[in-house]
């Protein structure tokens, strides 16, 4: 008999846990996992890893990996807590260009203004 773990997401606060899926994705169709989840049910139980990704996102919660047989003596204790999403906290990156060579910047004003005298001086002399 191969031995069946699954990842357990328990509460920090309570104790109790909100969320378990099997550890190896392969097992989904093994007949105690599917026994095991139509007795809970989702939430308590899901097959959906991402389902299970999202309940270990919540704030207080800590993720075990345990065998089927130590849950099932556990797994009535539910938690009840209301839990909100973890805030991630980002720190902004920033990236400089490697080279400390200027780029001469030609004004847009001068480049005009070049070009208007160049036609002015040349619409100059065909009239006169």
């Amino acid at each position: 008999m191969e031995k069946i773990n699954i990842m357990v997401a328990f509460c920090q606060e309570c104790g109790g846990y909100h969320s378990a899926a099997p550890a190896d994705p392969n097992q989904i169709d093994h007949p105690e996992i599917v026994d095991h989840f139509f007795y809970h049910g989702e939430p308590w139980f899901t097959l959906n890893q991402e389902t299970f990704k999202k309940a270990a996102m919540l704030e207080a919660t800590e993720v075990r990996t345990v065998s089927l047989n130590h849950h099932r003596e556990y797994d009535y204790m539910y938690c009840k807590c209301s839990k909100k999403v973890k805030t991630a906290t980002k720190t902004p990156v920033y990236q400089f260009s490697g080279s400390n060579v200027a780029v001469p910047v030609q004004q847009k004003a001068e480049a005009e203004t070049d070009i208007y005298f160049r036609d002015v001086y040349s619409l100059c002399y065909n009239f006169h």
